[in-house]
């Protein structure tokens, strides 16, 4: 008897082993098939990145992952939530996710091949928000090249996060508090959530057209604006003010303006007024959703000090512990020579710098003045002061440290293929202007010895010790103790520092390219995965291109 129970026990448990190495056969299948398959489809739904859920499967030798229905309940609530990010639960396999949560037990008892399917499905849907989350639904560098920078992503955070989600008791709650993002990112999003709820706007009735008004008008759409622009702010109504265009409304027009991208001049021409008549705007989430994308790209990992230059801003700013410390202005790239996006380190700051003239514009100086420029023979190497410097193939021309020194007193670097980074200016003038889109791609700044003292705080470099060697306009080096790094954004839509949504002029003309690749879904293989250290085991995420940053040259310098 005891010897028939025992055969019995075995029995099963050969036949429930011989299942779980069917299943595991199959996985392996499938998953093979697909890294083979372009585009990578399974039951006519795209996969991601197939290599990267080879890799994952293959170290839990194939075995299911998705095996608690409350793995699946807490994808789907995560993933109808995405939309508080901006994305779209169908980016992650929505209506699937919607049909299972109906009936959770149908994915445990579905068929072999089914259930395999879906198994992969799920963890297809979980890495697409592991990643959108984290780095952006789209590659910066694959939607353009030329203006936008960003490495290679490395694999292992990904396969971490996958691992340790499906791992979890609780996968929604450890994938939703994974990491914070900083503070500039949960401010637009929130104002999203605000912006979103203000339709009712939509419905308020056109303000009457007629001549502008400014200080000191005492038109009857006087009281009108002054009401619209309170129901704008959310402010309580005042009713019967019908005092004059006065200076407090002036200032609160400025205030639109200013958070609508519209010139700040503090009068209600035709465009402001259009705007007061126009105050939400469907474009205007797609314009938001578009810049929570943007900081996406270059968010992660963020030490407790970085700079954040927000280049549609005109505007550089020193973070510290996740708020802003300081900030001023600046002067970014012309439409014509625009700043490129991209995250860098800074490794050094230098004083009195020289500067080296772009040869466009050497091409357009001839005779060049001794006290100020020095040629420096391109075949010899021997410098000469002053003289002819047309002859660019023969001469590389570079100006001298000094108060005219296109550069300025110092100049900011974090080395990068686009040869821009961070300077002063002598054409201290245009930091008046509102609009600084003047430079030929690199950035100025208004402030830069206050940047120069805040950066080396607690190396020993103080203001009058800065200040004295300036004044010797003799070019000195000064490497950081550890490195900053500087990220250069391009937001057409951010927040104000009371959180308040802004919008700013698309100066570069890069929303709709951005607007029209955000709406469709992530394409299939969009991780580009660098190769994984020696023994790790993983070698066949090695990218297909591994040395993207190298395919183009470097421009000329910029200033």
């Amino acid at each position: 008897m005891r010897a028939a129970s025992l055969f019995a026990f075995a029995l099963l448990l050969s036949i429930g082993t011989s299942a779980a190495c069917a299943t595991e056969a199959m996985v392996r299948a499938t998953l093979e098939a697909l890294i083979e398959r372009h585009p990578a489809q399974l039951d006519g739904s795209d996969i991601f990145e197939p290599r990267l859920l080879d890799a994952f499967y293959r170290e839990r030798q194939d075995a299911l992952a998705w095996t608690r229905a409350e793995q699946l309940l807490g994808l789907s609530r995560l993933v109808e939530d995405s939309v508080r990010e901006g994305f779209s639960p169908d980016d992650f396999h929505g209506a699937l996710l919607r049909a299972l949560e109906l009936d959770p037990d149908s994915l445990l008892s579905a068929p072999p091949a089914a259930r395999v399917s879906l198994d992969l499905l799920l963890s297809d849907a979980l890495l697409r928000y592991l990643h959108h989350s984290r780095y952006g639904k789209l590659d910066p560098v694959a939607l353009d090249a030329r203006h936008h920078d960003r490495p290679p992503l490395s694999a292992e955070p990904l396969l971490a996060d996958l691992r340790a989600a499906l791992g979890a008791e609780d996968l929604e709650a450890w994938v939703a508090g994974r990491f914070t993002p900083p503070f500039w990112y949960r401010r637009l999003r929130a104002a999203l959530a605000d912006y979103a709820a203000m339709g009712h706007l939509a419905e308020l009735p056109p303000l009457p057209e007629g001549p502008t008004l400014a200080l000191g008008s005492r038109d009857a759409r006087v009281a009108l604006v002054r009401e619209r622009l309170r129901i704008i702010n959310g402010e309580p109504p005042a009713f019967d003010d019908a005092r004059p265009f006065d200076a407090e409304l002036a200032e609160a027009v400025r205030d639109f303006q200013r958070r609508y991208g519209l010139d700040v001049d503090g009068v209600v021409g035709p465009a402001t007024l259009a705007a007061l008549n126009r105050p939400f705007d469907t474009a205007r989430i797609e314009q938001v959703l578009i810049n929570l994308e943007r900081m996406r790209w270059f968010y992660q990992d963020l030490p407790e000090v970085y700079l954040f230059v927000d280049l549609a801003a005109f505007r550089v700013a020193l973070i510290r512990r996740d708020r802003e410390v300081w900030s001023t202005r600046a002067i970014v790239g012309s439409p014509e020579d625009p700043t490129p996006m991209f995250r860098d380190d800074l490794e050094h700051l230098v004083f009195n710098p020289t500067w080296t003239v772009p040869v466009s514009i050497q091409k357009t100086m001839g005779n060049v003045s001794p006290e100020q420029y020095f040629l420096v023979d391109r075949r010899t190497g021997i410098r000469q002061a002053g003289g002819d410097a047309s002859d660019v193939n023969r001469y590389q021309l570079v100006q001298k440290p000094g108060p005219k020194n296109a550069l300025g007193r110092v100049k900011f670097m974090f080395p990068n293929r686009h040869a821009i980074y961070l300077h002063d200016t002598p054409a201290r003038h245009l930091f008046g202007r509102e609009r600084r889109a003047f430079s030929h791609g690199c950035v100025r700044v208004d402030e830069p010895l206050a940047l120069a003292e805040r950066l080396l705080d607690g190396a020993g470099w103080s203001a009058e010790r800065i200040a004295s060697v300036v004044e010797r306009a003799q070019t000195r080096y000064v490497h950081l103790n550890a490195p900053v790094p500087v990220l250069l954004y391009y937001l057409t839509a951010s927040t104000d520092a009371r959180g308040r949504l802004e919008f700013r002029a698309d100066l570069y003309g890069r929303d709709p390219a951005l607007r029209a690749a955000f709406a469709q879904a992530a394409r299939a293989g969009g991780i580009h995965l660098t190769e994984p250290a020696e023994g790790e085991g993983m070698s066949r995420l090695a990218p297909a291109v591994p040395a993207r940053l190298s395919a183009f040259p470097p421009p000329e310098a910029a200033q």
